[in-house]
């Protein structure tokens, strides 16, 4: 009996220890080959993925409106990098479809810079890469492993080799801070987690707004305000699969939302609806955020919760009890029974801005907000107690502390300017609408028709914006031929599915149908 016991007993510990020393194997391999993601994702907000696949390239090498997008020198760039690394048979054998991974990181000087990351493939020996990279290129002095190639006069790259990754990139900056590798990195995490849930796409991009501030502050003239602000609070991830086409630039896949106290949160697990709000919007709208409910009682209760956590509920219900006072209207029960599914921010290209909610009943409301308003002229009312909006409705509405209103057609329109809401009322009266852009109709037929959240920037009518927000190099991008000037249309569509929103990235170039010259000689 003892000697069953002893051999079970024998057995038992041999199979934990065999289990522990696989598993422990397992893990060491994985941590192996998550070295050239843990680079990739230092300091990053923008990560490009893809298989070291020489077709791949012909494709990129294809597509005239992704190169457009990123710039002449970037194309160059990424042109000289195939030919040198990809087309060198010997070199590229080292990593051949292995996963690259191409970095877009703040460098010096107020400039954006890729960084490209790839894991050496297991079974090569890096010191036969080492004397491959030395015959082309040019070792830099007081450097351990780092390589330079010169591609031609105006440019080289460096390289760096360090526990089987390859680092590449024309700053040096850079292939130092890939270097430290943040283990605890939430960006990896993500990143590993939606590998394994997006297999098939051919490539895709990571977006890490937690380092957006950084990156975009290389890119504007000034501080990170007004609409930008958002940035400096956004704890979230994005994924999304690129969508190969000559027509347009389109990425799909989801964002994933982690900080609680995020606003966006508050329309995550709500169905998503058709968007007719923005039908009212003026011709000459630069951009707009829009957001879209099931229902507003329901909805009302998420905001409540969400001014609990940022620490804003009180100040709120004191305000609404005090108009409730004063006023003898009960705001909650005005908003609750004649609010409608929609909101929406909109700058124009004057950059004023406004704001608009969809009602059931627009006349049934004017007429309870007499008590609260004061008459600025028949049409335009103007608020008499300070942040009613902001209360109902939150962030999109912050700025709007004690605005002019008018209410049209079941819409009610709010604008800082009396002169902002006459303008509008101008061209929606005189059917002047964005509505009317063939561009806009076009890129509207691109993506979803149900969104919960949407983000919309019309490239032509933003121009002045640009003009004096944007550092000059970009700004010389955005309105160059070769660049981003023939796209009209930017979208980033958010429809929420359960914790996650399935979202489409969109940036458009509408294409005018040709006339015949039949026609166009007449």
């Amino acid at each position: 009996m003892k000697k069953i016991i002893i051999l079970t007993a024998a057995l038992f510990i041999g199979s934990v220890l065999m289990a522990y020393l696989y598993f422990s194997r397992l893990n060491t391999e994985n941590n192996a080959k998550d070295l050239a993601l843990q680079s990739a994702t230092n300091n990053a907000a923008l990560v490009f993925s893809f298989q070291n696949d020489k077709g791949f390239y012909d494709i990129i090498e294809s597509q005239q409106l992704l190169q457009q997008a990123i710039g002449i020198d970037k194309v160059k760039l990424l042109l000289q990098f195939k030919k040198e690394i990809i087309e060198n048979n010997k070199i590229n054998s080292f990593i051949k479809n292995q996963q690259v991974y191409i970095s877009v990181l703040p460098d010096s000087n107020k400039t954006l810079n890729f960084l490209f990351t790839v894991q050496i493939i297991k079974e090569k020996k890096i010191s036969q890469l080492q004397e491959l990279l030395k015959k082309k290129t040019i070792a830099i002095k007081n450097e351990k492993e780092v390589y330079s190639i010169k591609f031609n006069d105006s440019l080289s790259i460096f390289i760096g080799i360090q526990n089987s990754v390859i680092t590449a990139s024309t700053s040096l900056k850079l292939i130092h801070e890939a270097g430290v590798r943040l283990e605890e990195n939430p960006f990896t995490a993500y990143i590993k987690e939606n590998n394994q849930q997006n297999k098939n796409a051919l490539a895709r991009i990571y977006i890490n707004f937690n380092q957006a501030p950084q990156l975009i502050k290389n890119i504007i003239a000034g501080n990170l305000s007004g609409e930008l602000s958002i940035f400096n609070q956004q704890n979230s991830y994005a994924t999304l699969n690129y969508n190969f086409s000559k027509e347009r630039i389109l990425f799909n896949g989801s964002t994933e939302i982690k900080d609680t106290n995020n606003y966006l949160k508050l329309f995550e697990n709500i169905p998503a609806q058709n968007i007719s709000i923005t039908d009212i919007l003026p011709d000459n709208t630069a951009n707009y955020n829009v957001y879209a409910i099931d229902s507003y009682k329901a909805w009302q209760k998420k905001l409540e919760q969400w001014l609990t956590q940022i620490n804003e509920i009180n100040k709120s219900k004191a305000a609404i009890e005090q108009i409730k006072n004063e006023y003898r209207i009960d705001l909650t029960d005005v908003f609750s029974n004649y609010v409608k599914n929609q909101f929406i921010s909109f700058q124009l290209s004057t950059t004023e801005k406004l704001g608009a909610i969809s009602l059931s009943n627009g006349e049934k409301v004017k007429q309870l907000l007499l008590d609260v308003s004061t008459d600025y002229n028949e049409e335009i009312k103007i608020f008499k107690s300070a942040g009613i909006l902001y209360n109902f409705f939150g962030e999109p509405f912050k700025k709007f502390t004690r605005p002019y209103y008018t209410i049209t057609d079941n819409y009610l329109i709010v604008a800082n300017n009396a002169s902002t809401l006459q303008s509008f009322l101008n061209s929606y009266k005189n059917n002047r609408l964005l509505l009317q852009r063939p561009a806009y109709l076009d890129a509207l037929n691109q993506i979803s028709t149900t969104a919960n959240v949407s983000y919309y920037i019309n490239t032509k009518n933003s121009a002045d914006i640009f003009r004096n927000n944007i550092l000059l190099p970009y700004y010389k991008h955005l309105r160059a031929d070769s660049g981003l000037k023939s796209f009209d249309t930017f979208f980033y569509q958010m429809s929420a599915e359960k914790n996650k929103f399935n979202t489409n990235i969109l940036l458009n170039k509408h294409l005018k149908p040709e006339i015949p010259d039949s026609l166009s000689n007449r």
